[in-house]
């Protein structure tokens, strides 16, 4: 009989954990509390549970008996994962308290600036009004205002001058699921991930990108594209950050992303780690540009297997572009000899987003142009 694994979430960006496991000879089951989930579609079986409580989870994961379970691509996911996974007695996982640090915005903003980590300086209120009084008096325009507990730019606003305050630290308060929000000192620099796998407290393996706004979000990731500019220039002082880190933490073997910021003069602030699925088939880019078992690796970690640490060099031009709306004959026409792949699945309710495109390019001049023109036109 097959090992059944839980993987917590049903959306587009499970796909690739649910297809992994498959291939590992695992009986898949999905959730999360949309009915229709686009990943339930891949899985053995799937059932409605709302993952934004941890009991839930664990209840649910009781009543089917499972062997595993996986965590998916939502900081909500990752926490009823850890939680449930330290009640069946599956040590595959960070404690709930490391994982807070890493994924709250708040406690991971203390944790770096008592350890001397490069991440811009913020403080993090409870009360509105407070948080209002602050940003108001004392907080140095421009800043950014986030709730803590929330991914894929929701919530978050650049503040800008002083009549957008209160409307600011009023949308951050409304997502935050825990009614606390950060402001934070303003980095001006491009956006990037860097996307780690380590082994006792060491990179072992890594992929770097750029990423580009949504138009209609501008702290979503619409496109991503690598290899980054001057990565050459930052790359040792990311993989010591991500090192130093996993050291301070004692975090277990795995998945370890982050996202940073880099100004003109190479100089780095990171925004923050997280230890869960980065969503929108991130691990197609780099699958394909290294021939490193990303998702496969998750599902094995989850079981209790080794990574598969084989690899190649990031030598490809590699763009994955996330698309919201019909794209247009003259951007096709652009981009359609580089498309290798696209996953498509129309409107929604679930996700703002009908699909995405894979690009392969010859050259860094025409991954540059071809890139920026995506974003002018979806």
């Amino acid at each position: 009989m097959k090992k059944k694994i839980l993987i917590v979430g049903g959306s587009h960006s499970e796909i690739p954990l649910v297809n992994a496991a498959k291939e590992l000879g695992l009986y898949v089951i999905t959730t999360g509390n949309q009915e229709n989930g686009l990943a339930h579609k891949y899985s053995d079986e799937f059932h409605i549970s709302d993952y934004s409580n941890n009991e839930n989870i664990y209840q649910l994961a009781k009543k089917l008996n499972i062997d595993y379970i996986c965590f998916g691509a939502h900081d909500l996911s990752y926490f009823s994962t850890i939680y449930t996974a330290s009640k069946l007695g599956l040590d595959y996982f960070d404690n709930m308290h490391t994982a807070q640090i890493l994924h709250h915005k708040d406690k991971f903003k203390k944790f770096c600036l008592e350890n001397n980590i490069s991440s811009p300086k913020a403080n993090s209120y409870t009360d509105i009004n407070e948080a209002i009084s602050y940003t108001n008096n004392k907080a140095k325009l421009p800043c950014i205002v986030k709730p803590i507990d929330m991914g894929g730019g929701k919530g978050i606003s650049k503040i800008t001058n002083k009549d957008e305050v209160e409307n600011a630290i009023r949308n951050a308060f409304e997502y935050s699921k825990s009614k606390a929000i950060v402001v934070e000192d303003f980095f001006d620099g491009s956006l990037h991930s860097f996307s780690t796998f380590i082994v006792n407290k060491k990179v072992k393996f890594y992929f770097e990108d750029t990423e580009i706004p949504c138009q209609n979000n501008p702290y979503g990731v619409c496109t991503s594209f690598s290899p980054s500019d001057n990565i050459e220039f930052v790359v040792d002082s990311l993989i010591s950050e991500t090192e130093k880190i996993a050291n301070l933490l004692n975090l277990k073997d795995g998945l370890l992303h982050m996202q940073y910021l880099k100004n003109i003069d190479n100089e780095v602030a990171i925004v923050e780690f997280t230890r869960r699925m980065p969503g929108d088939f991130y691990n197609i880019p780099v699958e394909i540009s290294t021939g490193f078992s990303y998702s496969k690796n998750i599902i094995r970690l989850a079981i209790g297997n080794d990574i598969d640490l084989k690899f190649n060099t990031q030598n490809k031009f590699i763009a994955r572009h996330c698309i919201s709306t019909q794209p247009t004959d003259i951007l096709i026409n652009n981009i359609k000899d580089n498309i290798f792949k696209k996953i498509v699945w129309g409107n929604h309710h679930n996700s703002n987003k009908i699909g995405v495109f894979f690009l392969e390019f010859n050259s860094r001049t025409e991954m540059l142009t071809k890139t920026k023109v995506l974003n002018n036109q979806t």
